[in-house]
């Protein structure tokens, strides 16, 4: 039994000394990636790779060559070298007696965060192969307020502002704090303070965050600024990152008239014009339009100048009623009465000025004439009263009355027509009484020749 086991172990030593013997004249490369700095890799930046090579072998190995091949998302910096040679790697050369190189690249803005590859080309002798390594990259984050939806805020009404915010970068964003703030305090929110929280936002999303606000009744128009605050968590350094930017708002704009019929005279007819909106307007001019109805005598426009908010002024034309509209619109009341009555009253008027911003505006108001208005109007304006404006303006008076009641006209004619047959009718029955022989047509003739027949 001992002569067996001696036998054994005999077995096992030359075993062992083959082994070694065969890993003596053995070549057997490795390369493993030591280190990565910064770990993870940020995308968008640079990464050092450190490299260990080894010789598992007893061996040399000589005239080896190493390349740094750019996969995606890591390229070349210009100025760095990507090509190593060892040109002998002793047998056993392992831990510390390893070699160390390194290789700087860059990392794509858009690297997905995660586990990338890194490759390296190897050659000695005869042979030629590729290894590939993990990489830790950490996507970038960057938020970008991308746009404002409104430049223009009316003085004095409430207005939504609406910010869009896009994740730019190649990672999520978490816990995301935005405000803005108006210096001039004359835009200010209302409902709510100027602070709003987004949990989340992905890659290449937007969140939209909405405010009601007012700008100052008391503002002058112009431009105005807004500082902009957005701030998140870096999960990878663990710090917050504030960007600060500013915005600009106007303040001004359009504003808006009232227009009303103020009195006539047997010249000119009047309106007052008021500016009833929250921007003063500039070269405001008042225009009466061609329309159905009425006429202008000289200029249909009137300058009246400068309104600031509140400020008030007159307009007067030489105005007068079309007598063809007003036929028309006598056609008209047959079928609507009172819808027509309205149409005659009412007169369309153009105000066109200039607003704060430079543009040229129009709003079209329509004025509710008075009946004394228009009576005054037609007298006045037209000449005496035998002239040819009175005459036309009582012909117009007379027809309409016609045809107001014409229903009511032909309607009693009707009745009489009927009650006259009749009448005929029981005289030609009484007639027949007292001669048989008697005609229709001897119902007009006098009862003296008939009763001589």
């Amino acid at each position: 039994m001992r002569k067996n086991n001696i036998m054994f172990l005999f077995a096992i030593l030359c075993l062992l000394q083959l082994v070694s013997a065969a890993t003596d004249n053995t070549k057997s490369l490795q390369v493993t990636l030591v280190s990565q700095t910064p770990d993870p890799a940020t995308a968008g930046q640079n990464v050092e790779l450190r490299f260990m090579a080894e010789n598992l072998g007893g061996a040399d190995i000589n005239g080896i060559k190493i390349d740094f091949v750019p996969t995606f998302p890591f390229t070349k910096i210009a100025g760095e070298e990507y090509t190593k040679t060892i040109s002998v790697l002793p047998g056993y050369y392992q831990g510390s007696n390893a070699m160390i190189f390194k290789f700087t690249a860059a990392v794509d803005r858009g690297a997905v965060e995660g586990t990338n590859q890194a490759k390296l080309n190897l050659a000695y002798d005869d042979i030629s192969y590729s290894n590939y390594f993990d990489v830790d990259v950490s996507g970038q984050k960057f938020a970008q307020i991308i746009f404002i939806d409104k430049a223009v805020l009316i003085p004095g009404r409430l207005d939504t502002l609406k910010f869009t915010i896009k994740n730019v970068g190649s990672a999520p964003l978490k816990d995301l704090t935005f405000s803005w703030v108006n210096d001039d305090k004359i835009i200010l929110p209302v409902g709510s303070d100027n602070t709003k929280y987004i949990k989340y936002i992905d890659v290449d999303e937007s969140e939209d965050i909405e405010y009601q606000v007012i700008a100052d009744t008391g503002a002058d128009a112009g431009i105005y600024e807004l500082a902009l605050t957005l701030a998140y968590d870096d999960q990878l350094t663990g710090t917050e990152v504030t960007s600060e930017t500013i915005a600009g708002v106007y303040v001004g704009g359009g504003t808006d008239f009232d227009i009303a019929f103020s009195e006539s005279t047997t010249d000119s007819v009047s309106f007052t014009v008021a500016n009833v909106g929250s921007n003063p307007a500039t070269s405001v001019s008042v225009i009466v339009p061609q329309q159905q109805g009425w006429a202008v005598s000289g200029s249909n426009s009137a300058i009246i100048g400068n309104l600031n908010t509140g400020d008030y002024t007159v307009a007067s034309f030489s105005l007068k009623q079309d007598s063809t509209g007003m036929a028309q619109r006598n056609m008209t009341r047959q079928s609507n009465l009172t819808r027509a009555a309205a149409q005659q009253n009412a007169l369309r008027i153009q105000i066109a000025y200039t607003d704060t911003m430079g543009k040229r505006d129009t709003l079209e108001k329509t004025v509710a004439m008075s009946a004394q208005s228009d009576a005054s109007q037609a007298q006045g304006i037209a000449g005496t009263a035998t002239g040819t404006g009175y005459s036309d303006f009582r012909r117009m008076r007379q027809e309409s009355f016609i045809e107001k009641y014409q229903n009511y006209i032909i309607g009693v004619g009707i009745i009489l027509l009927l009650a006259a047959i009749l009448v005929m009718r029981a005289r030609y029955r009484k007639l027949k009484l007292i001669d048989p022989e008697a005609k229709f047509s001897d119902i007009f003739r006098k009862k003296s020749k008939i009763k001589a027949r």
